[in-house]
């Protein structure tokens, strides 16, 4: 068996896993970053979506909850999810600052504030340009404020996009800055170490302590032995708890309380082709209360495994995929999921050898899921469809505003739902001041474990109800400055975002 020595050792390489490892790095340590998928360069990814997504998606994007109603997108490569998002940025909410601090894990709003400032530089936020706007974006935009809901653009991470709408299989053209393209080449820069292909199985400890981390190739299944100081999980909400139930750790607490920014799409069908995917993918949401609407105009391949409908009038709407306008609901669901080692784990070994994940909306989520809906098709109505199609497996079509009340009986459970997911997925190793009840705590620290530490997003309490890209960069910001003893500098001046304000200034 191989060994790795290094100081520390971050397990995945996603949102939290990349800002751990150059803060890390930063400070002076020997870091090793473990991640389970490959390394690909941006001239590696294309726009094949089939190919794309079996590439760089967990269980070739077709990971669901064990009654197989609701798939859970993650990504499987070097950079996380990070590289198969919309380059989204939203902070997190105050009041999902106040309500985690309620369960003990008390992000102080000074610090997270200088956090959030800190990782926007690094990845570039700034507001979507117009000129990639996609066409559907002002129709969109217009039906919203029709019915008086909220409407507003997004700030992401990217620079000179181009607006091609593939941002879900990578960006082939690196103008997405996902952690691949700044945390994980700056930790490098600092003398980090980036092994892909690797995932680690097993933790080892003994008397309070991590001794070691059990491995194996995923190319060759030789098994690797990584030993380090401290140990860093940020392989996701599914993949940590996962780990720690491996290693017989926190059972009956680690995967509970999985929770999820869970949703669907709504479809609106327009007279005249309004080519929406000529254009960036997202470019209006409208927040609300108990559901948030975001623009989502997938290309071809996407678009048809979740738009409803059957055999025919599938095909139908397929062949009129100019006309078609999209609009995804999500739901901040309770945290009733759990990620659990069912029988396919015990008992076929090792070809199925990963954790289950069970969920299920309750009442409240799907109240409010409904809700989401029913604003979503109005502004569709509003903004001219002449045709909208619910994510429904009894495809309700809705043609004029009286037809909204069908929404209701056609989405009574979960399981009257079509194309139902997320790619959101929190909680599972929640942090808070309760040992009874929380796997880690506020200080980060694994409970039980002194050199043991997760930066990733199971350990929210519940979900942070907006995209949580940024929020899981700044939390791990946070982390990193409890395990190194030190407080990061106020700006980062270092990665592709520095380099470019620094050549415009030089410009002026």
């Amino acid at each position: 068996m191989t060994t790795i020595r290094s100081e520390a050792v971050v397990v995945g390489s996603g949102a939290g896993g990349s800002v751990m490892a150059f803060r890390l790095a930063a400070a002076g340590m020997r870091v090793n970053v473990v991640e389970r998928g490959p390394w690909l360069h941006p001239r590696q990814m294309s726009h094949d979506e089939p190919a794309m997504i079996a590439r760089l998606y967990k269980d070739g994007g077709a990971q669901t909850n064990v009654d197989a109603d609701m798939f859970v997108l993650q990504g499987d490569c070097v950079g996380g999810s990070t590289v198969l998002t919309n380059a989204v940025c939203f902070r997190m909410p105050e009041s999902v600052r106040q309500s985690f601090a309620a369960h003990g894990f008390d992000l102080p709003p000074g610090e997270l504030a200088n956090a959030f400032d800190r990782v926007e530089g690094v990845i570039g936020v700034a507001p979507l340009p117009t000129d990639v706007h996609n066409p559907a974006t002002w129709r969109l935009t217009d039906g919203l404020r029709r019915i008086g809901a909220p409407a507003g653009g997004f700030h992401k991470a990217m620079q000179d996009c181009i607006g091609c709408g593939y941002c879900n299989i990578g960006c082939r053209y690196g103008k997405k800055l996902d952690a691949a393209q700044t945390w994980i080449p700056m930790a490098i820069a600092r003398g980090a170490n980036v092994i892909p292909e690797l995932e680690v199985v097993r933790i080892e400890h003994r008397k309070g302590h991590v001794v070691g981390l059990v491995a194996h190739e995923r190319q060759t299944g030789q098994k690797v032995r990584i030993v380090a100081d401290v140990y860093v999980l940020a392989g996701g909400a599914i993949n940590t708890p996962e780990l720690l139930l491996r290693s017989g750790l926190h059972r009956g607490r680690a995967g509970k309380r999985t929770s999820f920014n869970a949703g669907a799409i709504v479809f609106g069908e327009f007279p005249e082709p309004l080519d929406g995917w000529k254009g960036d993918q997202m470019c209006v949401h409208s927040l609300h209360d108990d559901f948030v609407i975001e623009q989502i105009q997938n290309p071809p391949v996407s678009l048809a495994l979740t738009l409803p409908g059957f055999f025919g009038d599938h095909a139908a709407r397929m062949r009129r995929f100019r006309h078609l306008a999209a609009l995804g609901v999500l739901v901040p669901t309770q945290p009733t999921g759990e990620v659990y080692l069912g029988l396919g784990h015990r008992l076929v070994r090792p070809l199925f050898d990963h954790a289950d994940i069970r969920f299920r909306m309750g009442p409240r989520d799907m109240a409010a899921f409904r809700s989401g809906c029913r604003t979503a098709a109005a502004a569709m109505l509003a903004a001219g469809a002449r045709r909208v199609f619910v994510p429904s497996g009894t495809d309700p079509v809705i043609e004029r505003p009286e037809d909204l009340t069908r929404i209701d009986a056609a989405m009574r459970t979960q399981t009257d739902l079509m194309g139902f997911g997320s790619s959101h997925p929190q909680g599972g190793a929640c942090a808070g001041s309760d040992p009874r009840r929380d796997v880690v705590a506020p200080d980060f620290r694994v409970r039980g474990l002194r050199n043991l530490y997760v930066a990733d997003a199971s350990l929210f309490p519940h979900s942070v109800k907006v995209n949580p890209m940024l929020s899981i960069m700044a939390v791990a910001d946070l982390a990193a400055n409890r395990i190194t003893g030190t407080r990061a500098q106020s700006e980062v001046t270092e990665g592709p975002a520095f380099r470019s304000r620094e050549r415009l200034a030089g410009r002026t």
